[in-house]
């Protein structure tokens, strides 16, 4: 298999997981023209009434343009445009949800993050099929089995069916913002460090793990190296190349059943961020930008981790006082949050014994780590680069974010959600808290 596309629709048993694989997408339409074949491709579906979900700038950029082309195809086209930016949140997903007929086949989304996580969470609550029209390539959640949303306070990533098909034309995509572009190009750069905290949670707690979703967008991102400039230029060709590489990851997402495979201690970082900016009443900046200054730090975690030695290792006291104990602290962080992050942050601590046992394991495993690490790593350096090269941000600044709020960020993101990531891994071999301003420095 050189790529999840020449598997739309399939199922398959796995050579390396030994699992079965299954990519509900069914068609990808790309290239010029694209959009002009999405009646014929809704016709053979036998859709007879749709919904159109969009932004307000993504109505003026593409939706309008579906709208019209699919009114002498199907009986009926409503339509639902939120407003631009739309809220990534449970309450404006139940709106979207509230717009679909009693006799409504499916969903159109036309957008990029928000809007498809809107539909999507909606259609799967809808029981409807849904396919999406990207706007922009930003993100990797095109076609992942996930719809991240804010719910009680906390940014979660829900369970929700991919979308059934893709629409991408090359106009259309790549007269976003170059910033968007700079995002998404961000995104896929977490997929290095995500893969890691993936496979070490493998290791050390015996969880799923399958190397498919890295070989499949690895593949696929071979097709940019190269293109930075052209990324930075906004040129069509690059940015459809770097859309399929999202598609890809977002399809590595699906096969592995969970978000493990792009989704790790920086995505964290930028789920914190999305969370504090909400409760402080302000807009955060873009998820890839948020993403890309998460992925270096973490990469400067495992680059510490690969310094040290496993005689060194020891939690700080600080950080073996129960979650229960903590419940002031949490509720002066979180507010009337701080219910939903406990329990999410109660499933994964682990007592002083359980470290003790944890470590113990991590050095008699330590030669398979490092190489687990390293075969994975970019390092920070480098991957500042990388995100300089196509305009993306690498410092806080960037990102109207100030020293104490990412501090917070790096000390306080492993809180929110019960999955073990390098943030995890830094508390528990004594990387965090002590050096947390040396981490905080490689981003300001």
């Amino acid at each position: 298999m050189r790529s999840f596309r020449e598997m739309l629709g399939k199922r398959w048993k796995c050579e390396h997981c030994s699992q079965e694989h299954f990519i509900p997408t069914e068609w990808i339409l790309d290239g010029e023209g694209a959009l002009e074949r999405l009646p014929d491709k809704l016709k053979e579906m036998g859709w007879e009434r749709v919904l159109i979900v969009a932004d307000g700038t993504t109505w003026e950029v593409a939706g309008g343009r579906v709208f019209d082309l699919l009114k002498g195809t199907v009986d009926r086209v409503d339509r639902i445009v939120l407003p631009s930016p739309p809220e990534a949140s449970e309450e404006l997903g139940r709106e979207v949800l509230g717009a679909i007929g009693s006799d409504t086949s499916g969903l159109v989304a036309v957008g990029s993050g928000t809007v498809n996580d809107l539909t999507k969470w909606a259609a799967q609550r809808g029981g409807l099929p849904y396919l999406v029209v990207p706007t922009a390539a930003s993100m990797n959640g095109y076609t992942s089995s996930i719809a991240a949303l804010i719910v009680k306070g906390v940014k979660r990533t829900i369970p929700s069916a991919p979308p059934i098909g893709v629409c991408a034309e090359p106009e259309v995509v790549s007269s976003a913002p170059q910033r968007m572009t700079a995002s998404g190009y961000a995104d896929l750069q977490s997929k290095s460090v995500a893969d890691i905290d993936w496979h070490i949670s493998h290791l050390l707690f015996g969880l799923y793990y399958c190397p498919l979703p890295r070989m499949g967008v690895s593949s696929a991102e071979g097709k940019l190296r190269g293109a930075e400039g052209r990324l930075r230029r906004n040129e069509p060709g690059a940015v459809m190349a770097l859309l399929e590489a999202l598609l890809e990851s977002g399809m590595g997402m699906t096969v592995a059943g969970s978000s493990s495979p792009a989704s790790g201690g920086e995505h964290l970082i930028s789920h914190w961020l999305d969370m504090n900016a909400e409760r402080a009443g302000r807009k955060p900046a873009m998820h890839g930008e948020q993403v890309g200054l998460g992925t270096i730090i973490s990469a400067k975690i495992y680059e510490l981790l690969l310094q040290s030695d496993p005689s060194s290792w020891q939690s700080d006291p600080s950080d073996l006082t129960p979650p229960e104990r903590r419940r002031g602290e949490f509720r002066r962080r979180y507010g009337p949050d701080a219910e939903e992050v406990m329990e999410q942050f109660k499933a994964k601590w682990v007592d002083e014994g359980g470290r003790k046992e944890l470590l113990k394991r991590m050095a008699e495993m330590w030669d398979e780590m490092r190489r687990v690490i390293s075969e994975s790593l970019i390092p920070a350096a480098q991957l500042k680069e990388k995100l300089g090269s196509v305009g993306a941000p690498t410092r806080i600044s960037q990102i109207g974010v100030d020293e104490e709020e990412f501090r917070e960020a790096i000390l306080h993101a492993r809180e929110i959600r019960n999955r073990w990531t390098s943030l995890d891994l830094a508390y528990l071999v004594g990387i965090l808290p002590d050096r947390v301003d040396e981490l905080l420095g490689e981003v300001i």
